[in-house]
């Protein structure tokens, strides 16, 4: 069972899991709309698929009946105008229902949590040993259903595992750090910010969803948590050459020094904090997402790859098919236009 189907990291984890011949419950929030990710390209050996709502799903607990593993990959991230109730409601009370309604039913819950729950510490590579620090509404969330699944699921006899990916990215998310970034180079709006020496430490959305099922399905890491990170780190400025390439798009010499971009980002936190703007988009720009840009990060994968599974997809490749793929699936109809086309 995968929840959160319908969002990047639950798609391709639908479709993973089919390709493993794995009979697939997907759990969503409208089960009106299908996902192309689901169908695409799936190889011999794939599963069944079913599709329910996250409130069915509570509500008739007994869909869960013999899964062998729950993927728990829905969640708020970053939604721009949500406020602390949403978060409080997605990221951390659907989680307690759902490890109750799993309680006598399930294999294994894998929580898919973040890094964002390390914050920005200043000593590197972050493992499992780094305190929390917290710095977004978001990751303070995943913290809160961390400690909920670590409590809850022994008490309730259901076996876990939690998995704190890095920073995703791949053909599909269309909210995700790389893809605002590629729109804004096709703009001619993107200016690297700094000196572009800072490190970064991305994850290839095929690791991550192989990450998932292997950590899931392996008896080393059942009520344990793990660090699921990229084989690689990169600078911000090659990151941005990388991307500017995959798109065809200039990257401009020319850089905004850090203090400007911070002081840009104090005015422009403050005017949305008074709600005097920004109150139906997105700003530019934010302390938080010059956190993301800015600030220095990397994470240390070993006690993933003690448990059996490393990460392998590098940078260059992971661009290069996350925006040939990405342009691939934007000509693609939705099953539901295909099956219409085919019966006329």
């Amino acid at each position: 069972m995968v929840t959160g189907a319908s969002g990047f990291v639950g798609s391709h984890m639908v479709r993973f899991a089919r390709q493993q011949g794995a009979d697939v419950l997907a759990v969503v929030r409208d089960a009106s709309k299908p996902h192309e990710r689901w169908h695409h390209d799936v190889p011999s050996g794939a599963g069944t698929l079913t599709v329910a709502t996250m409130e069915a799903m509570l509500n008739s607990p007994q869909m869960m009946a013999s899964t062998d593993l729950v993927i728990h990959a829905a969640a708020i991230r970053h939604r721009h105008g949500a406020g602390h109730a949403a978060y409080q409601a997605s990221n951390v009370d659907v989680v307690t229902a759902l490890v109750n309604a799993a309680a006598g039913r399930v294999g294994r819950l894998v929580f898919v949590s973040s890094v964002g729950v390390y914050g920005f510490p200043q000593d590197l590579p972050v493992d499992e040993r780094t305190p929390f620090a917290p710095c977004t509404l978001y990751s303070r969330t995943k913290v809160q259903a961390e400690h909920a699944v670590e409590h809850l699921a022994p008490a309730q006899g259901v076996p876990y595992t939690i998995v704190r990916p890095t920073i995703v990215y791949g053909p599909g998310d269309s909210n995700g750090m790389l893809d605002k970034l590629a729109a804004m180079l096709r703009a001619r709006r993107y200016l690297v910010v700094g000196d572009g020496r800072n490190p970064l430490h991305h994850t290839y959305i095929d690791d991550v969803v192989r990450g998932l099922w292997v950590l899931g399905t392996t008896r080393a890491s059942c009520n344990d948590h793990f660090i699921l990170a990229g084989p690689e780190t990169i600078t911000l400025q090659r990151l941005s050459e990388l991307v500017a390439r995959a798109v065809d798009a200039k990257l401009w010499p020319v850089r905004v020094p850090l203090r400007v971009a911070r002081m840009a980002a104090t005015g422009i936190d403050a005017l949305a904090a008074r709600g005097l703007a920004f109150t139906q988009r997105e700003p530019p720009v934010n302390h938080e997402k010059l956190d993301v840009m800015t600030r220095p990060i990397a994470f240390d994968a070993t006690k993933a790859k003690a448990a059996g599974f490393t990460a392998t997809v590098g940078y260059e490749e992971g661009i290069a098919r996350t925006f040939g793929e990405q342009a691939a699936m934007s000509r693609l109809p939705l099953p539901s236009q295909s099956r219409a086309a085919a019966e006329s």
